[in-house]
């Protein structure tokens, strides 16, 4: 009863379990599982426990009581016991003789170990297929419990001894009724001629043994309460410290998950849960050294080259590709002199403000920055991805860095007296050139070669002759018509080239 008591709450517990594992938490999941494995677990070896002790112990009672049916059996005379049937006369010394018999093997066999209660002789009843009539009882006659010669035996019926009565027989179970629980054995009785007579009946009272396997079963019960109780215990232990590392990984994680590239995680165990926090720790070193590396790389190339050699999936070589872009050279007016007007804090004071202005308008316009050059700017568009309107970008970087040059010179003013007044001048030109990652395997950096990026230097010299801020090339002037307005500036010969190039800037009138 208690087994399936536990054992249809279990199953409401798994249902439940089944329904809201979506909601629940792992500690509580972990905790339930363990509970769960114990009850299980207790009740599986409680019961084999008991019915494998029942089984030993009805197996031994029955061996007994059968050893004592076939002991009584061939004891008895065979002559006396005919004279009994015929006479069927309780007062003939046949019968006291027998009677005493029986007496001598229950008395003998009353024991703390085993208790033969009743000893007895039954034979078929005449002209009654199955039923059997007491002969001899080992009882006293004026007992209650006497069983006179010619009453039924119906426990022979019961023990179906009909089917079984040429055996030394006994039921496999105990067998109860309104006087108790009992174990019941018989043995048959032949006469000289092997003709079958009439049956030994033994009856041996089981109150008392099955009073003590019910004590067992109480011990055990009361063992698994116990084992319940440490288990509850044991159980929350267990489920608090494994929740305890698995909130720790989960609050590092999503710290780190969160930018915290710092986050270090420091679990109290020797076990799996400590060796993952360790590798999460070196995972996080290695994002933060990434991020570091990302950190100074995005100070020396635009966000486009960033993230195209992140997101390549491959490994830096030194290669490079042949393709159309568009290349910008400035340059300050008269820097020497400026170099040589103020102390060499101050100029490396304006050149750092100077450039991260121009860096950033660079940005802004899908320009690449390639290197600086003294306190020149070398700068290419379209690349490293394709872009249509890469002529268009230099043009409006070149314009924007002119108006942020006239903005910085009134700031400086504004902040102090002595200070420099400069000028730009920006030269681009377009056209074919080999760019990519030049260098050694120990130090290479990305960059354009080829005629074009000599032309647009050149152009960018130019400036100072023409007294034009800005200038471009025919190559360059060819993608922008119609989308601004720019005047020729006749051709012009630039050292490195036989012919002269057709040169323009932009028309602001």
């Amino acid at each position: 009863m208690l087994f399936l008591m536990v054992s249809k709450v279990l199953l409401h517990a798994v249902k439940y379990l089944t329904f809201k594992k979506d909601i629940m938490k792992y500690r509580t999941k972990l905790y339930l599982a363990i509970i769960i494995t114990a009850i299980i677990s207790t009740l599986l070896c409680l019961g084999i426990s008991y019915f494998q002790v029942r089984k030993i112990i009805t197996n031994e009672l029955r061996t007994n009581v059968m050893s004592i049916a076939a002991g009584t059996a061939s004891l008895i005379n065979k002559d006396d016991l005919i004279s009994i049937q015929k006479t069927r006369s309780n007062d003939t010394i046949a019968y006291t003789q027998i009677q005493q018999q029986l007496r001598t093997v229950r008395d003998d066999n009353r024991r703390e170990d085993i208790f033969v209660k009743y000893v007895y002789i039954i034979a078929p009843r005449e002209n009654a297929l199955g039923e059997y009539e007491y002969l001899v009882d080992a009882e006293d006659k004026n007992s209650r419990d006497y069983s006179p010669i010619g009453e039924s035996a119906d426990e022979a019926d019961s023990a179906k001894l009909a089917t079984n009565y040429r055996r030394i027989y006994a039921p496999d179970n105990f067998i109860t009724d309104q006087w108790g629980t009992w174990m019941t054995a018989y043995a048959p009785i032949y006469d000289k001629d092997g003709k079958y007579i009439a049956s030994i009946g033994v009856n041996l009272y089981a109150d008392r043994v099955i009073a003590k396997i019910h004590k067992l079963l109480v011990y055990g019960v009361g063992t698994f309460g116990l084992t319940l109780v440490l288990m509850l215990f044991w159980g929350w232990f267990l489920s608090k410290r494994q929740a305890a590392s698995l909130e720790g990984l989960h609050a590092g994680v999503k710290a780190i998950g969160g930018g915290n590239l710092a986050q270090r995680i420091s679990l109290n165990t020797q076990d799996e849960f400590a060796e993952l926090a360790s590798e999460i720790n070196t995972m996080a070193e290695g994002l933060q050294q990434r991020e570091r590396l990302q950190l100074n790389f995005a100070r020396y190339v635009s966000k486009h080259v960033m993230d195209s050699i992140l997101q390549s999936g491959s490994q830096l070589s030194l290669t490079g590709e042949r393709r159309k872009i568009t290349l910008l050279f400035s340059d300050i007016r008269n820097f020497t002199k400026m170099s040589e007007k103020y102390p060499p804090e101050k100029v490396v004071k304006y050149l750092n403000e100077y450039f991260s202005v121009m860096v950033e308008i660079i940005f802004k316009n899908n320009g690449v920055l390639d290197k600086f050059i003294g306190d020149g700017i070398m700068v290419e568009f379209g690349v490293p991805l394709e872009d249509k309107e890469q002529e268009l970008n230099a043009i409006k970087t070149a314009v924007e860095m002119i108006h942020a040059v006239k903005d910085l010179c009134a700031k400086w003013k504004s902040e102090a007296k002595n200070v420099p007044n400069i000028e730009i001048g920006v030269g681009i030109h377009t056209g074919m050139a080999v760019i990519g990652n030049i260098g050694s395997e120990k130090r290479f950096e990305y960059t354009a070669i080829g005629d074009t990026v000599n032309s647009a230097s050149r152009i960018e010299q130019l400036t100072k002759e023409l007294k034009t801020p800005i200038l471009f090339s025919e190559s360059t002037a060819q993608a922008l018509e119609g989308k601004i307005k720019i005047k020729s500036m006749g051709a012009q010969v630039i050292r490195g080239k036989a012919e002269p190039i057709n040169i323009y800037t932009i028309d602001e009138t």
